[in-house]
């Protein structure tokens, strides 16, 4: 009976300490492509930037010339003094081209391309926050896979103690009340199974959610540890170096201070060429010749004098809305900080009980062992046994569950470093390219 509770232990250690190893299957970062591949919220993201993008070449249109082309044809009838009808025809070829405005098209221009950097960045960011989100769903796969192995161990254990004790009973070395108990335990452990088969399904159904397809065979990914600074001060600078959202808010107080350039230029004149050619038959401006072309090529400057203080107040409003901007990146930053040093936090805590419950999973692996030892030569009773076993499995279920937590925490101080994706290898949607401004 000794012999055969140990194989049950040995068998059940065996898939807690099995190790991050690798196999055929999905791995983390196909999961990850897949979610930047087709992920609602991050395609919303891309397709948001390009359609700035468009802005940046509609406000580059203000440095091309203007070419419009007006046709007119109809009837016309006069009663008095004479009597006329003619059927008049007029084209008009106009062309228009802003020479001087003070600027403001430069201006325009540059906020349009900071707006595109800030929706990049963006893009950048919630690629990172919902590449976290997938390895939280990844991980809880493999958890929940974990679990319900070691429920299945720990059914295997009880029913080996039953079939023993059912033996001893009917042999009268043990008493009817034993065996009800261990039936209870039994009991108890086959609901045990249930409840993980559940939280199996939970978990792939998360995961769908976020990755877009079920889970297939999944493999256990490697640590990252390595990619981790080695305290937290070094991982909160490269935060605030490196974070998107933080270079998204950046980008965004540029726009403003750009849209409050272009206000300012309503102080400067503005001067634009204006050609027209016209081509008129039958009309009254065309008679008594009937047939006339124009060609018109003129300068026109305009400057507005007075305009009811809505150039000044445009011009307040843009200023103010710098502000708000700059408040935003503050706020941005914070943030940030708080959420590395938190996530810094947590990888620390959870890399200390790691190895607080291997100690644990060890102590009560000899406290058991040693209890079915004693029992089997009568110095412990079932309900002893019975009690180190299940002390056993929920240690190394509670190892399980902080060695995943661990393994999560590490990937959420990358996330907040805005190096998830890098570190894996993986690159963000190519939507996310940023072209640096190279104006001083």
């Amino acid at each position: 009976m000794k012999l055969v509770l140990r194989y049950g232990l040995c068998l059940a250690v065996g898939v807690v300490f099995m190790g991050w190893s690798n196999a055929q299957g999905e791995t983390l970062q196909d999961a990850i492509q897949q979610m930047l591949k087709t992920n609602p919220d991050i395609r919303s993201t891309a397709y948001n930037k390009m359609a700035r993008e468009q802005e940046v070449i509609q406000a580059k249109a203000r440095y091309f010339p203007t070419l419009d082309v007006i046709g007119s044809t109809g009837f016309y009838n006069q009663d008095h003094p004479n009597q006329d009808s003619t059927w008049p025809k007029e084209a008009t070829l106009k062309l228009r081209q802003n020479v001087f405005e003070g600027g403001a098209t430069l201006s325009e221009v540059q906020r349009q391309e900071a707006r595109v950097k800030s929706q990049a960045y963006l893009l950048q960011g919630r690629s990172e926050t919902t590449g976290l989100q997938a390895c939280k769903v990844y991980l809880g796969v493999l958890q929940s896979t974990d679990l319900y192995d070691l429920a299945k161990e720990n059914l295997l254990i009880h029913e080996r103690i039953y079939d023993q004790i059912k033996l001893r009973s009917e042999a009268g070395v043990d008493r009817r009340a034993d065996l009800d108990q261990v039936m209870g335990r039994l009991a108890l452990a086959q609901s045990n199974i249930v409840v993980a088969k559940a939280n199996i399904e939970d978990s792939k159904t998360d995961y769908q959610n976020v990755i877009g397809v079920l889970p297939g065979e999944l493999v256990k990914p490697d640590s990252v540890e390595s990619a981790i600074p080695a305290t937290m001060e070094e991982a909160e600078q490269a935060a605030v170096k490196n974070y998107p959202i933080l270079k998204s808010a950046k980008a965004d107080v540029e726009a403003r201070e750009k849209q409050h350039e272009t206000a300012k230029r309503v102080n400067f004149p503005k001067l634009d060429l204006a050609v027209d050619y016209t081509w008129q038959d039958d009309t009254q401006t065309a008679d008594p010749f009937k047939y006339q072309e124009d060609l018109t090529a003129m300068a026109m400057l305009s400057f507005n004098i007075f305009n009811s203080f809505k150039d000044k107040a445009r011009i307040s409003e843009t200023r103010y809305l710098i502000n708000e901007a700059e408040e935003i990146m503050n706020g941005t930053q914070r943030q940030v900080v708080q959420s590395i040093r938190l996530s810094y936090e947590a990888y620390l805590a959870a890399q200390d009980r790691v190895k607080k419950l291997e100690e644990y999973v060890k102590a009560s692996k000899l406290t058991a062992d040693a209890f079915t030892a004693q029992w089997s030569i009568g110095r412990r009773t079932m309900f002893d046994v019975l009690d180190t076993q299940a002390e056993y499995i929920n240690a190394k279920s509670d190892l399980v569950k902080a060695q995943y937590e661990k393994r999560y925490a590490e990937y959420r101080v990358l996330t907040g470093m805005g190096v998830l994706a890098k570190t894996m290898g993986l690159e963000w949607p190519a939507e996310s390219r940023v072209a640096e401004n190279k104006r001083k």
